[in-house]
């Protein structure tokens, strides 16, 4: 499957779409609790898809019974039944809901799960995408987490080293180029991919709640990225690394550039590997993580998976309780792991393809970010700003004025509520 990053904020879309209710927050059972009767639970994975780890529960728990519902996230389905029951007062007791948490916690859709064991053994990293005023709403112990896929024999034939610094990475482009090579490509909307990059690795490794408090006004887009988009231009437009005809390709059109060795790198999530090697399958795949102007800095892209939340009025409090204290369990998580792929912010065994592997203490730990995901309404934002990179690009537009646009529109969205 091939798609960008900005796809991977669909989830987003069920917070804006909820209708207002009184705020309040209705504490989960206390683990003790008799645990028995219907726990009704939504998904958007297939029933086939959960069954091992509804079996591994059930298990546990035989006075329990499941009324699973699979709504697909496919077309907006999933977003549209999550409104309906929530619009009329019917949200099952378990739910996936996708971050930012701020419109449901505030609306009281949300029990409070902050103090189970469980929720506090996540890192900060993974918790920061389900808090609210400082407590956590919703339960994921995953994340897809990506970086710079990059040509090893590439590499390896012009002895250029494998960056570990932004300026190794610019020295590597600036090699890359004298032979020939485009050092890096990238599709028209991938392009805000690098401008992350240097968001994640100069601020976020710094201060991972900076764009959460771009929502609240206490800070803005031109405080933020500025510099980022400052440095993209003048260190890969100017120079020709990025070029016009970066603004006509496709997600394919690129991954076929990389797969074929016209470009040494490009950025992408583990969903792209498959794609990757089948255009090239004699391909030397390799990976590094988003790196700062230090290596401590080091600061990835990626996003903690859509998270399970407890309805603040679920008919079977206990029952649900213990269904996220079972997946937060070592035999919990090994299974879940199974349905999604994705790596686990927990110290278990599992295994991952193995061209992700060098992400993988950086995914454990909660070292990556995909900025969109936080912005309230990333679903307008994002899209202008892979707009104002793109004329960057082509030269109608510049880095202050791009961080005016968007900070006027944040503005404008804040003050008439979406």
């Amino acid at each position: 499957m091939k798609k960008s990053l900005l796809s991977l904020l669909v989830p987003v879309v069920v917070l804006f779409l909820l209708v207002s209710a009184p705020s309040f927050v209705v504490p989960v059972a206390a683990q003790d609790a008799a645990v028995s009767g219907t726990l009704s639970f939504l998904s958007w994975y297939t029933q086939d898809q959960y069954q091992p780890v509804l079996d591994a529960f059930l298990a546990q728990y035989p006075d329990v019974q499941i009324d699973y519902q699979n709504v697909p996230p496919a077309n907006n389905q999933y977003v549209q039944r999550l409104q309906l029951l929530a619009s009329s007062g019917e949200l099952p007791d378990l739910f996936y809901s996708g971050p930012p948490i701020t419109l449901m916690a505030e609306n009281g859709y949300l029990a409070d799960i902050t103090d189970l064991e469980v929720v506090q053994a996540l890192p900060e990293g993974y918790k920061q995408y389900y808090t609210y005023e400082n407590r956590v709403y919703a339960y994921a112990p995953d994340a897809w987490v990506g970086g710079v896929f990059y040509n090893i024999a590439l590499f390896r034939d012009n002895n250029i080293a494998v960056p570990t610094t932004w300026d190794e990475f610019i020295a590597a482009c600036a090699a890359f180029s004298e032979l020939g090579i485009k050092p890096i490509t990238m599709s028209a909307d991938s392009i805000p991919d690098l401008i992350y990059w240097l968001h994640n690795t100069e601020v976020l490794s710094q201060d991972p709640n900076f764009d959460v408090r771009i929502n609240t006004g206490e800070t803005t887009f031109s405080e933020g990225y500025l510099d980022a988009l400052t440095t993209w231009k003048t260190q890969l437009v100017d120079t020709g690394y990025i070029s016009q005809d970066t603004v006509g390709l496709t997600d394919d059109q690129r991954f076929t550039e990389f797969a074929t060795g016209t470009a040494a790198m490009t950025i992408s999530g583990p969903w792209a590997v498959n794609g990757i090697m089948e255009k090239n399958p004699d391909l030397e795949l390799g990976l590094f993580p988003f790196v700062g102007s230090t290596p401590e800095r080091a600061y990835t892209v990626g996003a903690v998976n859509v998270g399970i939340a407890i309805s603040a009025t679920a008919q079977n409090p206990a029952a649900a309780e213990a269904f996220i204290n079972f997946l937060g369990s070592p035999e919990g998580l090994a299974l879940y792991q199974q349905v999604t792929g994705n790596f686990i912010g927990a110290d278990i065994e599992y295994e991952i393809n193995p061209v992700m592997e060098p992400i993988r203490p950086l995914a454990e730990n909660g070292q990556f970010a995909f900025p969109p995901v936080f912005w309230t309404y990333g679903n307008t934002l994002a899209p202008s700003l892979i707009r104002g990179t793109q004329e960057i690009i082509l030269g109608t537009l510049t880095p202050e004025e791009l961080v005016q646009q968007l900070d006027e529109q944040q503005a404008e969205l804040a003050a008439s509520g979406g």
